[in-house]
């Protein structure tokens, strides 16, 4: 899965659920947590979610 896309799913689960965390995040996209960490950092930088303890909120 590229960059982009895994990042379009982050949001996507994010939005539907309203959070997302970060453990459960890497498990379900099958990446590091590092990769998710850098990923939610990314799209925090974006507005398109909000960084909390672990996971995120949709924005």
């Amino acid at each position: 899965m590229s960059t982009e896309a895994r990042r379009r799913e982050i949001v996507h689960i994010a939005g539907q659920s309203g959070s997302v965390d970060g453990a459960a995040l890497a498990v379900r996209l099958d990446v590091a947590r590092e990769t998710v960490r850098r990923d939610l950092r990314a799209l925090e930088n974006h507005g398109l979610v909000r960084r909390t303890h672990g996971g995120a909120l949709g924005a």
